[in-house]
């Protein structure tokens, strides 16, 4: 059976020990006061210190303020990958995309993935747990103060966890503390249709994206085999109901595979649903996964005559290429040769 979007993960959900940076403002402020949650939130978000109001605070509440311990890193061009170990003896993967304008923060959101991209490497052995809201927050918090963006394409379905994913969210944003805008936030996700309804009811100022990379619900069986119960016309409709009510078009990231999702006809159904509509498509270039043969690389020609072919139609299109192919950069792989390389 596939996972649905509120399915429980094979193990405990929540990490042993409840953290400082899992609270909100005014859960803080419920614990103290308003004067005390202002202290503790300068201090953790603005200042990056542990002060002892932080210290009495964490104390008297059994809370613990220890920062995710760093496993390992791997540098590239533009690209640094990050291996965080997590209280349960679990491991996550952010990187940091340096860019002109700043840099990007690509966080996880749980441990493995339920749903089981066949390109991707993030869910190869599953779904472990979902992460807290605090684990969530210390991946952007421990890639420094230069980081003005943020995008849920780490490891993991930020929508199967999206109660911790939009509280984590809330805390970042929070302007008593990181202040981080949220029109510098995206969820990136393969939109499960009851999660894109409760999502569409929050009013975040985030930004959406949709990893669509199929136009038949066969093919995309295939891609993504945890989404089987979730038809693309209730994804699309889903995220166009979202763009409506919150006046923002909808990314689709359409990841280009010959042989699985490049004919004329997978051309044509992508221009039946989007032009002249509030979207844009991005196509991309695969990015190798270790042990899987299944798929090859789109080559300029192809992506070429996709992008011409939705632009002359009127689709907003960009080609995207992946960051990181020097440091192996698709979701998961540092991880999974970790989990290989340490007995369990």
């Amino acid at each position: 059976m596939p996972p649905s979007d509120r399915a429980r993960p094979r193990r405990a959900t929540r990490p042993p020990r409840r953290s400082l940076f899992d609270l909100s403002f005014d859960e803080i402020a419920d614990l103290e006061d308003p004067e005390t949650a202002g202290d503790v939130y300068r201090s953790l978000y603005r200042h990056r210190r542990t002060t002892a109001t932080v210290r009495r605070v964490a104390r008297t509440h059994d809370l613990t303020t220890s920062a995710l311990p760093l496993q390992a890193v791997e540098r590239g061009s533009m690209t640094t990958k990050h291996l965080f170990g997590l209280p349960d003896g679990s491991s996550v993967e952010t990187v940091a995309i340096t860019r002109r304008t700043g840099t990007t923060a690509c966080v996880s959101s749980q441990v493995g993935c339920a749903f089981r991209c066949a390109f991707c490497a993030s869910g190869q052995d599953g779904l472990t747990r979902h992460l807290s809201p605090g684990e969530i927050v210390q991946q952007v918090l421990q890639l420094g103060t230069r980081i003005n963006r943020v995008v849920f394409m780490g490891i993991g379905e930020p929508l199967h966890n999206d109660d911790n994913v939009l509280a984590a969210i809330r805390i970042l944003r929070d302007r008593r503390g990181r202040g981080l805008s949220t029109r510098g936030i995206t969820i990136s996700t393969i939109g499960p249709p009851a999660a894109l309804r409760r999502l569409r009811e929050e009013h975040l100022g985030i930004n959406l994206t949709i990893s669509l990379h199929a136009t038949d619900d066969a093919v995309r069986r295939e891609l993504i085999p945890g989404a089987r119960a979730h038809r693309i016309e209730e994804v699309i409709d889903g995220s166009q109901s979202w763009a409506e009510r919150h006046g923002r078009p909808v990314t689709y990231v359409y990841l280009l595979l010959p042989g699985h999702n490049d004919t004329d006809e997978d051309l044509d159904r992508l221009i039946g649903w989007f032009a002249d509509r509030p979207a844009r498509v991005n196509l991309m270039r695969w990015n190798p996964v270790d042990g899987e043969q299944r798929f090859l690389r789109a080559d300029d020609r192809l992506l070429a005559r996709f992008r011409r072919a939705l632009v002359d139609a009127r689709v907003d299109t960009a080609v995207r290429d992946t960051q990181g192919l020097d440091v192996d950069a698709a979701c998961g792989q540092l991880r999974a040769r970790r989990m290989r390389s340490v007995p369990r």
